[in-house]
């Protein structure tokens, strides 16, 4: 039968019926060759498909191209870009300072850069200046923000470690949280924070810049202990809950049986710690850093145990792990042999990371998400934490006892803690299989809560729970 002229048919009405797609924006510090914050992204994105398949997401990260590239969402930048950036801890957040070309006045300023005092104050000036945005170009940048945050719903800031000003002041991180809540608060959107990182926090301006932000938003979690109380300390409400990292909410691919071999299988995930990267450079620190995983891995080694050296941030890891493996006595001693159990895997992305971590048998791991993602595939850890949102995440598992500090460890620390974590394995793996799906259970519940309030039905969308296991992330 047809119908009518100007009478929609059934098709037309449910249509007419169905909410509109989502628009959702996500706010992180990516796009640096990060691969533990690369999977806190892909696992907003995956929840994201799997409750709103049709919703137009967006990316507003430091690198849009790779953003896109890696995970197939339109991406626009976060902030003005500098001409280069160092800053490995946080992938490239910390803007580098240009060296200045030779000028008259050069005699004079480097006199007065190596007077007591004086040469550190000026340093502390000139990067100050450097890091506040100038009117003339922050303005119009403003306003390309606000035309591409027009038609959201919601902006999510997709955890990581956003809320600190350790990492050039605070017109870097405070100013881009507090800028962009307030651009999408001007259009109204719904503006959370999820399972954030924060601390250190400062600087008088920083604490204020991210206390407004946080005031103005919907929503607030954080990934840790140390993290909530950083944030208490800045009064912003008595509503900031501890919820797991975002990364517990990515689909890990399913640990395989486990092979016979020969050996013992040991990944070493390394970091620049005070590296001329890092964020605070020392150079004694980071050769006593290098000597010690050497010295461990050499002790490994000559103990029977393959190693491989696996990086999550590409742009600055695997010259660490070329550093240690020139420091080692094992490699390169006419033993082909010895030198056989030293790999370096293939790691490009971040499926590729997880599968290299699949194949080790335990990890010893210097980066949060190098310990948070091995924990997550149930292998068990040794950290050398250089934070303490380390700590925090290895005792919340009940495995305090496998951390070392990452300022203090010694080559004996290491060597003593690692026949006891070899032996406790099966336990530890079995803990981690009995702890995990809470943990996982978690962020999903913030999910289903945050996404209920741009849901025009008052009730959250629903999860997929049937579906073909796949893994988001892959580079393109």
């Amino acid at each position: 039968m047809t119908a009518k002229p100007g009478t929609p048919d059934h098709r037309h009405v449910a249509a007419a019926l169905r909410p509109a797609p989502r628009r959702i924006g996500i706010v992180g510090a990516v796009g640096t060759e990060n691969l533990g914050d690369e999977a806190i992204i892909a696992a907003v994105i995956q929840n994201l498909r799997d409750r709103w398949p049709d919703a137009d997401i967006i990316g507003f990260t430091l690198n849009p191209a790779d953003t896109q590239r890696r995970h197939g969402i339109r991406s626009y930048p976060i902030r003005q870009m500098p001409p280069a950036t160092n800053g490995p801890n946080s992938g490239g957040d910390a803007p580098a300072i240009a060296a200045a070309g030779p000028t008259p006045q050069g005699g004079v300023r480097d006199l007065l850069k190596r007077l007591p005092v004086v040469g550190p104050l000026m340093r502390t000036a000139v990067r100050g200046l450097r890091q506040v945005p100038t009117v003339a170009s922050e303005f119009p940048f403003l306003l390309r923000c606000r035309r591409q945050v027009a038609q959201l719903d919601l902006l999510v800031f997709a955890g990581s470690h956003q809320l600190n000003d350790f990492v050039g002041g605070p017109w870097v991180f405070p100013y881009n949280a507090l800028k962009w809540t307030l651009v999408a608060r001007s259009v109204g959107a719904t503006v959370v924070f999820l399972s954030m990182g924060a601390g250190p926090i400062d600087t008088w301006l920083g604490r204020r810049f991210i206390r407004w932000a946080l005031l103005m938003a919907s929503y607030r979690s954080y990934r840790d202990k140390t993290a909530k109380e950083t944030v208490d300390s800045l009064q912003v409400s008595a509503h900031n809950r501890v919820v797991p990292d975002l990364a517990f909410s990515l689909t890990m691919p399913s640990p395989p049986a486990a092979p016979r071999r020969k050996r013992l299988v040991v990944g070493i995930n390394p970091l620049p710690l005070y590296a001329d990267y890092w964020f605070l450079t020392d150079v004694a620190r980071y050769e006593a850093f290098v000597q010690k995983l050497a010295q461990f891995a050499d002790w490994l080694v000559l103990r029977g145990c393959e190693v491989r050296f696996i990086p999550t941030q590409l742009k600055v890891d695997p010259a660490v792990i070329q550093d240690i493996k020139g420091e080692m006595t094992a490699i390169g001693a006419g033993d082909d042999e010895y030198d056989s159990r030293v790999v370096d895997p293939q790691v490009r992305d971040l499926s590729e990371l997880m599968a290299a971590i699949t194949e080790v048998d335990c990890m010893v791991a210097t980066r949060y998400h190098g310990i948070l993602l091995s924990l997550g595939l149930e292998k068990p850890v040794l950290a050398i934490a250089y934070h303490q949102k380390s700590r925090d995440l290895m005792t919340w598992l009940g495995l305090g006892q496998y951390v070392v500090d990452g300022d203090t460890f010694g080559v004996d620390d290491l060597i003593e803690r690692f026949p006891q974590l070899e032996a406790d394995a099966s336990t530890v793996t079995a803990a981690l299989q009995r702890q995990l799906p809470a943990f996982r259970e978690e962020v999903q519940t913030q999910y289903d809560e945050v996404f209920r309030l741009v849901e025009s039905t008052g009730s959250p969308p629903l999860r997929v729970s049937e579906r073909e296991p796949e893994f988001i992330g892959r580079t393109g």
